[in-house]
């Protein structure tokens, strides 16, 4: 873990609410994995706790991390207002990210992610990719609107297919991600699924892939306040193991079945 002072590239507007960032901190940006995150805070704002965000991708060579995030409250607002070369402290990389031993086997995986839970899935598309070009992950994409598409852009290059659903109908299947999830894994031999979203719809997505039988792990959202393990204020407790989890310390991804009820 570490604290680096790292200048804005990049706070641009991707939709209403939702911006990119781009911060030059290379030695976070050289151990950052897939699924982990970071700890952020404008050392000239006016709030007091760190605000974790997923590690949406990085660029080793330049030493850049991207961020994407919703602008939804006091925090996220300052955050916003930040302009390039302006300077923000990043505390990180956090947490245990995805894992990647399973697929090993060569076969494909499925990534799903919904709303901002979108953002730390482009990281490891980006790996999947790389590690298997002949393979690419299919991504399911659960948005709320055709103003979202914007994510498309960061998956495209990494992915199979991108299957899009909108609560609204205004963009791909009209529905949520689990609607579409069946087709998904009728017309692909899905082997391993990877979700990051709001809990709702990951418990529903996980049920089904453990019902097929199909190795799935979930990225954890929920407010951290040290992001290190030491306030005890986002546990549970493992459904196998029985274990009391810290989701900064320990996760934030875990085995679905670990978090839901099969």
């Amino acid at each position: 873990m570490l604290v680096e002072v790292g200048a804005i590239v990049e706070n641009d507007i991707l939709s209403d609410d939702v911006r990119s960032m781009v911060i030059y901190v290379p030695e976070i940006a050289a151990q950052a994995e897939p699924g982990q995150f970071v700890m952020v805070k404008n050392e000239n704002g006016g709030t007091f706790l760190r605000r974790p965000f997923g590690v949406a991708d990085v660029d080793r060579n330049s030493g850049r991390l991207l961020l994407i995030y919703r602008v939804a409250g006091k925090g996220t607002r300052e955050l916003a207002a930040l302009e390039p070369t302006m300077e923000i402290s990043v505390e990180g990389p956090l947490g245990g990210g995805f894992r990647f031993d399973a697929e090993s086997d060569g076969k494909r995986t499925l990534l799903i992610g919904g709303g901002v839970g979108v953002a730390p899935m482009i990281y490891a598309a980006r790996r999947l990719a790389e590690e298997n070009p002949a393979a690419k992950p299919v991504f399911l994409l659960g948005i709320r609107s055709e103003n979202e598409l914007f994510w498309q852009d960061y998956l495209q290059d990494f992915t199979e297919e991108i299957i899009v659903t909108t609560n609204d109908g205004t963009a791909g299947i009209k529905g949520f991600a689990i609607d579409a999830l069946p087709a998904v894994l009728d017309k692909y031999d899905i082997a391993h699924i990877k979700i990051c979203g709001p809990t709702i719809m990951m418990e529903g997505l996980a049920k089904l892939a453990m019902a097929r039988g199909i190795e799935c792990q979930v990225s954890l959202e929920k407010r951290m306040a040290c992001g290190i393990g030491v306030c005890l204020g986002c546990t549970f407790e493992g459904r196998v193991s029985g274990r009391r989890w810290k989701i900064c310390h320990d996760g934030p991804v875990f085995p679905a079945e670990e978090v839901f009820e099969q």
